[in-house]
């Protein structure tokens, strides 16, 4: 009995290191909803852990501290993607947590980003966050987002093709998501992130997860949406992902199906463990989930974009377990990329779709 307790408790443990090590380190094969994708990891930092980082706001100064692990991955085509596949990343911040978590984003996964723009209701120049003018607090949330989109439309417009919303406690692997949007053309009204089918009648994308617009579902929001406020709500309260599907949809963006080709989730609204071991289906994500799926392994693409509710701290585990560990003798190989999606063709079809999720 005592052996069977321990089993039961070590099981849970291990499917989670074996889903980490085998969907960010064994995987060959990456294709998106229609157009076959396949790349290599490139190499990366790691924060190795240290006294020194339990002061969270000691990471500000710790960048000449950094030991930097040299693989000999070859990076040529994530380098290629970097150029290519232009992103802007906004993260969604608060004076509270500029460094309790902010600063963490901005050390791991924030610096893979073409661009990294942190939004506040405060200036912090260490962590180099906008004032905008809003009040905090989650009724607040709505609002925040709606002046963060305009000011990067005023500001930014033409530094990126995809848009990518974040919160501060959302991690991201951005080779994965430029891989993802790579066959697909910016100048098309679609945004992609974990697809919720309440609310909203096309769906909308998990704020939590991170949602990105194409430049075109940009233009649409900050120049239509945002100032009619028959398309778009104008104030504050209500549901900051809600909203913004709503306001999207209202302008004519898809929301687009992101899903892998084995219809495997790439944009995760709760951490690696909350999908990887099975949980109650009571629980509210069966419930919104526009997609029927499962948990445990098949839960998650091998090319997973986003988990969030990630611990500050567990951030840089990720890069490390992401960007760093090596199983032995596990051979990768670069191809080269696909050509271009018919992008008629996938709106259309996304456009039509219909929620499979009995729940």
């Amino acid at each position: 009995m005592l052996h069977q307790n321990i089993s039961n408790h070590v099981r849970p443990l291990l499917m989670l290191l074996v889903g980490l090590v085998s969907g960010f380190c064994f995987s060959q094969l990456l294709r998106s909803t229609d157009c076959a994708i396949r790349l290599s990891f490139p190499s990366g930092n790691f924060l190795g852990r240290n006294e020194e980082y339990d002061d969270p706001a000691a990471l500000y100064t710790a960048e000449e501290n950094l030991q930097t692990r040299v693989s000999n991955d070859d990076n040529s085509l994530a380098e290629q993607l970097f150029n290519a596949t232009r992103v802007l990343c906004w993260v969604l911040t608060s004076p509270a947590n500029h460094a309790k978590k902010a600063v963490y984003v901005k050390k791991t996964w924030g610096k893979r980003c073409n661009r990294l723009l942190f939004m506040s209701s405060e200036t912090d120049e260490k962590l180099g966050s906008i004032k905008l003018v809003v009040k905090e607090g989650r009724g607040n949330l709505w609002n925040k987002t709606r002046e963060a989109m305009k000011y990067i439309y005023d500001n930014h417009f033409d530094e990126a093709d995809w848009f990518l919303k974040a919160d501060d406690d959302t991690y991201v692997i951005m080779e994965n998501l430029r891989a993802f949007l790579h066959p697909m053309d910016s100048k098309t009204p679609v945004y992609f992130g974990c697809k919720f089918k309440k609310y909203v009648t096309q769906g909308y994308m998990s704020g939590g997860a991170g949602y990105v617009l194409s430049k075109e579902a940009m233009r649409r929001f900050v120049q239509v949406a945002y100032p009619n406020k028959k398309l778009c709500r104008n104030r504050s309260g209500g549901a900051e992902d809600k909203e913004m599907g709503a306001c999207l949809q209202n302008v004519g963006v898809i929301a687009g199906d992101s899903r892998d080709e084995h219809k495997r989730g790439r944009f995760f609204p709760l951490g690696p463990q909350g999908h990887l071991i099975p949980n109650d289906k009571s629980h509210w994500y069966w419930r919104y989930i526009f997609y029927k799926t499962d948990d445990g392994l098949d839960c998650c693409s091998d090319y997973a974009i986003s988990f969030h509710y990630v611990q500050p701290h567990y951030m840089l585990v990720l890069d490390y377990l992401i960007y760093n560990l090596r199983p032995f003798g596990v051979f990768r190989h670069t191809e080269a990329l696909p050509a271009k999606c018919n992008m008629t063709e996938l709106l259309e079809k996304w456009r039509n779709e219909k929620s499979d999720n009995p729940l």
